[in-house]
């Protein structure tokens, strides 16, 4: 683990790839750089404060989508747009107008590598905010004087100063071949004619080349890829019973070579199609249960990034005269998780095993460069916070982890690469005897284990103690599940699954024990289930 100091980053200067792009030459860069540093110079109001800070970040985004239905192209479109968000600040590096109230939000720029059309809306930006940061920090001065503030909180710098960075990386070639595509599209949807049981169904192929181009006035100059290929099944039936089941299953990565051949994904898609059909047909549960569960293959990342990766881990810091913060902070150096835990940031780590993370990035869009390993918790202790230049009480430094979000389209903390490791290891078969012997220690005829835990219904199997029999069941849910869960650990598997996600506008990659037991947890009905009435003329036969 690298020690944090204050200036951890010294001048940082990263020329990457084969194939560079001067700084100077970039017309996106030169374009902010020469309005930022103008505006810099010249906004100024009556007897408010200039700023002292500007940076400018412009998303560059080409996108490629298309929906296929029972092999017949539904949607086909290609856009591309540019999405500018900038931040602006007044005062100084201690006192400033963050931290308090503002009102910035991206926009679109219209011009296509355009520099003029590009520095025009940059100037429009900074002048819209500019008197907004002015005013908010004038009236953060006031609350300040008005209120009872702690030194601690009042002592606190509101924007790290770091050294300048300079990245720039040329965009990756990518395949967006609006023919191939479409034809894969319609080829996979086509299995989909041998299910009447399936009542609709789509296969979504999206594919987003986006580049983040950053400069501000501390000089960080950055051109960020990040390019997605994602592969989308959509599936939606009604049970005999009339409870309506969707679900999806999703293939994402970062590069072309990364993705499934058409007759791969073909495969998966007609596998997930049939476990889809066995949950049709499955039993709905009826019975409460409190017990040993077992989480395998998808639904251990899945639960991770749903209560770590989400808000926990993020450092987060309390508005001066406001609500908000993260109150986990507060459990610095204690114990968070069991014993047995360990999670670590690989966000600036390229491969693992010699296999390729898509979390991985360089540099942040606020300049700072990711540790390569950075221990979040240790057996069980929080030790560190995913964070940006906006120092906390616990957490005064970043660590590189502010990254542009794809679907929100500005800045926010976010994963890279994360890794999730126990001390306590089992094989499967070990892992499982384990999970029916603490059923059977309890009384239990039965235990469960959940195979996905995030999207579309919960993927859960009874299995039986007398004789290790599985059994899917739908409707179920797990009320009392939570971080807490996660300080009563029984074992982990000591094999590992990877896990790619895209979900919340960045890349992110969990290498995560392929199984973990959890000592006890509720597994009850869901009572909000709906059922329809059933269909009054039968379906269709041709």
């Amino acid at each position: 683990m690298k020690t944090q100091y204050k200036y951890r980053l010294l001048t940082v200067t990263l020329l990457l790839c084969a194939s560079l792009l001067s700084a100077q030459d970039n017309t996106i860069i030169s374009a902010i750089k020469s309005e930022v540093d103008r505006n810099q110079s010249e906004l100024k109001i009556d007897k408010l404060k200039p700023p002292f800070f500007i940076s400018y970040f412009v998303a560059d985004l080409q996108q490629l989508y298309i929906s296929a239905s029972l092999g017949s192209i539904s949607r086909s479109v290609e856009n591309s747009q540019k999405v500018g968000f900038p931040n602006l600040l007044v005062g100084d590096y201690n006192r400033n107008n963050a931290n308090f109230r503002q009102n910035f939000g991206p926009r679109n720029i219209i011009m296509e590598n355009d520099a003029k059309g590009i520095a025009t809306a940059v100037w429009e930006d900074l002048d819209r905010i500019y008197k907004n940061a002015a005013e908010s920090y004038e009236a953060k001065l006031a609350v300040i004087a008005q209120q009872n503030i702690e030194d601690e909180e009042l002592n606190l710098p509101d924007f790290e100063k770091t050294s300048p960075a300079t990245v720039i990386i040329e965009p990756p070639k990518m395949n967006m071949d609006r023919e191939y595509w479409e034809n894969f599209a319609k080829k996979s949807s086509e299995i989909l004619k041998k299910y009447p049981e399936i009542l609709n169904s789509a296969v979504n192929i999206n594919i987003a080349n986006q580049v983040v181009y950053t400069y501000n006035t501390e000089n960080t100059r950055l051109a960020i890829p990040d390019p997605y290929y994602c592969m989308n099944l959509f599936l939606y039936t009604v049970t005999e019973d009339g409870q309506e089941l969707s679900d999806e299953l999703y293939i994402e990565h970062g590069t072309f070579e990364q993705m499934p051949t058409l007759q791969a994904f073909t495969d998966t898609c007609e596998a997930f199609v049939k476990y889809f059909i066995e949950l049709r047909n499955a039993p709905i549960i009826t019975e409460a249960y409190t017990g040993p569960v077992l989480f395998e293959a998808m639904a251990v990342p899945e639960a991770l990034q749903t209560y770590f990766f989400q808000s926990t881990l993020f450092a987060a810091r309390k508005p001066i005269g406001g609500m908000g913060g993260n109150n986990t902070e507060m459990m610095k150096d204690k114990k968070l998780t069991s014993r047995s835990l360990t999670i670590k940031s690989l966000s600036g780590t390229e491969t693992y095993k010699n296999q390729k993370l898509d979390g991985y990035y360089p540099v942040d869009v606020e300049g700072v460069v990711p540790d390569k390993e950075l221990i979040l918790v240790e057996n069980g202790v929080l030790r560190n916070m995913l964070n940006g230049r906006t120092p906390t009480k616990k957490f005064q430094h970043s660590n590189g982890h502010m990254r542009m979000n794809l679907n929100y389209m500005n800045p926010r903390t976010s994963p890279g690469n994360i890794l999730l490791t126990s001390n306590d290891t089992y094989s499967p078969d070990e892992l499982k005897k384990k999970l029916l012997a603490a059923a059977k220690e309890e009384d239990l005829d039965y235990a469960y284990i959940v195979r996905r835990y995030r999207r579309g219904p919960l993927s859960i199997y009874r299995i039986y103690v007398a004789d290790g029999r599985e059994e899917l069941l739908r409707g179920a849910i797990l009320p009392d599940f939570n971080i807490r869960s996660y300080k009563r650990v029984l074992g982990a598997s000591n094999r590992e699954f990877l896990y790619n996600t895209h979900s919340f506008g960045n890349f992110a990659t969990y290498i995560v024990p392929d199984a973990l037991l959890f000592e006890e947890l509720e597994v009850t009905r869901n009572n909000n289930i709906t059922f329809r009435k059933p269909f009054i003329v039968p379906q269709p036969t041709e």
